[in-house]
């Protein structure tokens, strides 16, 4: 009889304990402290209101969340698929970074792109470079030039109060990058600290550091006036373990992987002003290229600097005016530095891009059942070079475009049903307009709950997609997709939902070399328009919160058969699968309360086969490789005592061999992951005197 995978055990393990721990406390559910009530927030008491005597998951599902749409909806009204993951779950796991923190979301997954850089995949779908949007409260962190974002170390984890994720299009409502889904972090603001917070952490591998990082904030709300500043430095491995290219180059990842953050956040608000600053420099140093190895390790550095000013006008009970001005500086993928003779495919990279953006958006309560959202937004992107000396498109050292965008939601709740009909105009001097249309029918039957979505998406190209065009012609990617979720309400603290999801995007933009030499010897190369790119599948997630602890067990699967496949991502022989991601993925977390003081938080992730290229005997010609499943396993103990966290995690308990597969046949062999990591975490909190 063939065994279960090491892995799966562990993972059937923590399974039947965690089901056990939720089983044996249903008989505590319907209790609720009298003094917690008089504690609640308005938002909360409404919650009561509206569901009954509220569990803690249930006040979460309850929750005002703002991702989906620009009028805050609770999570089961919310007209798109959405996750929401907070400050206490993220604490409790001991996530190091977002990485961590979103691989245990179903449908999102991670692979290796260039020069070490680590982006995400949404259900089976490459989403580098303008198909994710990152927000972090609520500026656009995607940098300009190729759209891309860079994940691990990168963003301070400790700071965040709750991530909201529309695992799904969100374009009706942000424009061009949030084609397959938004990630929005709100950060604790100055009424969450109240005072100073202080975190650090270490982490340490049999060979090498692991994470070390130190952040420190401050916050108050004194009266109508309100500011927090936090501050976040770090230092950190992508990886422990030997990278190996397709000619069977090695070397080692350690101090050749660098990722080294350091950032400050600025918020301040009074009455109905609010002013935001980020300042993000992220350093990652690499060595791996294009997939050929370097002598040494170059820096690619990633600087934003940020700024939105807005004001919330209320003109009357039922009419809110927001105007709303940001801009928006950026140095992406920066090398200015001397590159040696035997390095000669590395190459500097010196372009500055700014943004300086105006919106305004009106929200309407026509009636108790009917609310209207509809705004405009104009925003001017322009691009210069440093000492690189690659030109434009246009010829020129400088590029500037013009993005004009009107857009509008309404929202009718009826008994019957709660109808969302919404679209937005986008038109761009560069590769002219994009039209989407949104609808969402929401139905809450007893303790069921149907959401039946239609969304049209776009992704808008980048600048350098325009300027690296294949042909000199390049168009917004159109995405279509239908998704259909039900969640029923087992119990007041335990939740389970259920979507499927068909996925078709037109015109995908892909780098693209053609195979007919020229006459010169090169072959010609570029961003492209292909024909058509699409996945299909499932998610299931069964959620369990109450005082003990919490359980959350996902389900994610994906199939591209029956759908058209860009060559770049094909598997050969399969047509279920696309590179780099499993087609079935489970998610377990558990958190239990040893004492009121002491929790202990395991957290697995299986993944299954995955499809990749490596290296085909030292030839240089890369060979299809079937990976066998693997198991991500994670604990963390926190004690708490007063306003300190003291914590200690042990990360891949397994050493499991993971690597992070290049999504496309680009030349790229499979990137190793850390090796069994230790991890010590201390905060303190102090408070203001009053």
């Amino acid at each position: 009889m063939k065994q279960p995978l090491p892995g799966m055990k562990l993972l059937l393990v923590f399974l039947l304990l965690g089901i056990s721990c939720a089983v044996f406390a249903q008989q505590d559910t319907a209790k609720l402290d009298s003094n917690a009530i008089y504690n609640m927030s308005l938002e909360q008491l409404m919650n009561l209101k509206e569901t009954g005597v509220s569990s803690q998951l249930e006040a979460q599902i309850n929750a005002l969340i703002g991702v989906a749409s620009k009028k805050s909806l609770s999570q089961r009204k919310s007209p798109s698929v959405v996750t929401v993951i907070s400050q206490d779950e993220i604490e409790r796991s001991g996530a190091r970074d977002l990485i961590d923190v979103l691989r245990l979301v179903p449908g999102i997954d991670f692979a290796v792109d260039v020069q070490g850089n680590i982006s995400i995949g949404m259900r089976g779908n490459w989403a580098e470079e303008g198909k994710v949007l990152l927000l972090l409260d609520g500026q656009e962190m995607n940098e300009l030039m190729y759209s891309s974002l860079q994940f691990g170390n990168h963003f301070d984890v400790s700071q965040i109060k709750r991530i909201e994720i529309i695992r799904g299009p969100g374009s009706a409502i942000y424009g061009g990058f949030a084609e397959y889904g938004v990630i929005s972090i709100i950060t604790k603001d100055g009424e969450d600290l109240k005072g100073i917070s202080v975190n650090g952490s270490y982490g340490q591998t049999a060979r090498a550091l692991g994470y070390r990082d130190i952040s420190l904030s401050v916050g108050d709300k004194i009266k109508d006036f309100t500011y927090s500043l936090a501050g976040f430095l770090g230092q950190a491995n992508r990886s422990d373990n030997a990278y190996t290219d397709f000619y069977g180059t090695s070397y080692s990842m350690i101090n050749n992987s660098n990722l080294n953050p350091a950032s400050l956040d600025l918020k301040m608000a009074y009455k109905g002003w609010s002013f935001k600053g980020i300042y993000d420099d992220f350093d990652m140093s690499t060595r791996d290229n294009y997939g050929v190895p370097t002598s040494k390790a170059y820096t690619d550095d990633f600087l934003s600097e940020l700024f939105e000013l807005k004001y919330d006008s209320k003109l009357s009970d039922k009419i809110t005016l927001t105007p709303l001005l940001s801009y928006k500086f950026q140095k992406p993928w920066n090398f200015t530095g001397k590159v040696d003779s035997a390095d000669a495919a590395y190459t500097i990279y010196d372009k500055a891009v700014q943004r300086i953006k105006g919106n305004l958006t009106m929200i309407y309560d026509i009636t108790h059942h009917i609310n209207l959202v509809a705004g405009a937004e104009v925003y001017n992107d322009n691009a210069s070079l440093g000492i690189d000396t690659t030109l434009f498109s246009n010829g020129k050292a400088h590029v500037s475009y013009m993005n004009t965008a009107a857009f509008m939601q309404a929202l009718f709740r009826y008994k019957i049903a709660s109808v969302t009909l919404g679209a937005r105009y986008d038109n761009n001097s560069a590769y002219g307009s994009s039209f989407v249309p949104r609808l969402g029918i929401l139905k809450k039957v007893d303790k069921w709950n149907f959401k039946l979505l239609y969304s049209n998406s776009f992704r808008a190209p980048g600048i350098e997609d325009i300027n690296f065009s294949f042909d000199g012609h390049i168009k917004p990617e159109d995405t279509q997709v239908i998704e259909f979720e039900v969640g029923r309400e087992i119990a007041t603290d335990m939740f389970v939902t259920l979507n499927v999801f068909d996925i078709t995007t037109k015109n995908p933009i892909v780098y693209y070399v053609d195979s007919v030499l020229n006459s010169n010897g090169t072959y010609s190369e570029g961003y492209k328009n292909m024909h058509e790119q699409g996945t299909r599948g499932a998610e299931f997630d069964y959620k369990v919160k109450e005082t003990w602890g919490y359980v959350d067990l996902n389900y994610a699967y994906y199939t591209a058969a029956g759908k058209t496949v860009v060559s770049t991502y094909q598997v050969p022989g399969d047509n279920s699968a696309t590179l780099g991601f499993a087609s079935n993925k489970v998610n377990f977390s558990f958190s239990y309360n040893i004492t009121p003081g002491l929790s202990i938080t395991p957290t697995v992730s299986w993944i299954g086969q995955r499809y990749g290229y490596v290296d085909s005997n030292s030839s240089g010609v890369p060979a299809l490789k079937k990976f066998s499943p693997t198991t991500l396993a994670n604990i963390y103990l926190m004690y708490k005592v007063n306003k300190l966290k003291i914590g200690v995690g042990c990360y891949n308990i397994l050493n499991a061999d993971y690597e992070f597969i290049q999504p496309y046949n680009g030349g790229h062999a499979p990137l190793p992951s850390m090796s069994r990591e230790y991890e010590v975490r201390v905060s303190y909190d102090l408070n203001f005197k009053k």
